[in-house]
């Protein structure tokens, strides 16, 4: 794992975490220079506190080769947020926002939140505040959609403490629940016209 963290790992960090403070940038803010990683025996996969990444050995170890580069760049999101405890900050967008940057800016190609995977997953409903993958396929339709801008707007209203659900309107015209509703639809159109592709 020594020769992962420092060849692999290190060079892919000092390579985006640049990339993710400029995607998050608001007046006056000032990124944090300096974060820690810790890879220790502990349940769960990663999370963060403040500038201090933990994440789950024998997790990184099962998905050296898959999926622990790509989970570690959304704790680094996390870094850059710097959010604090802010109870207004719905918690669906805060990681559908990292993982936007996670599977639609730093690894588009492993198909982890798209059209491609959410075939794959077979799901029959979806719901645009449900976080993770599936908020931030949402947030990467509203961005191609709506307002390309609209993941870094969200990020600099939660980081000063002024989110409120009527900046979806303000940013695209449309409440969130209407986004999510034409999101759901297109997305419902897609995956048919897709269905008999071969991934």
């Amino acid at each position: 794992m020594k020769d992962w963290a420092d060849h692999k790992l290190a060079p892919v960090l000092a390579d985006w975490y640049p990339k993710i403070v400029a995607m998050l940038p608001s007046p006056g803010f000032v990124a944090p220079t300096r974060f820690n990683i810790t890879i220790k025996p502990m349940d769960g996969v990663a999370y963060t506190v403040g500038t201090n990444v933990f994440a789950s050995s024998t997790w990184v170890g099962k998905e050296i080769q898959r999926e622990a580069a790509g989970a570690l760049v959304h704790e680094l999101v996390r870094v850059v947020q710097q959010f604090g405890h802010n109870p207004h900050n719905p918690g669906w967008l805060v990681e559908g926002s990292a993982d936007y940057i996670r599977w639609f800016k730093y690894e588009p190609d492993s198909h982890g939140a798209d059209v491609v995977w959410l075939r794959k997953t077979h799901r029959t409903s979806l719901r645009y505040n449900e976080g993770y993958r599936v908020t931030a396929n949402f947030l990467n339709w509203v961005a191609e959609n709506h307002d390309p801008d609209i993941v870094g707007q969200l990020n600099a209203a939660m980081r000063e403490g002024k989110y409120d659900d009527g900046l979806w309107k303000q940013y695209t015209g449309k409440t969130a629940p209407e986004l999510g509703e034409e999101w759901r639809k297109d997305l419902g159109t897609q995956i048919a016209n897709d269905s008999g592709r071969a991934y």
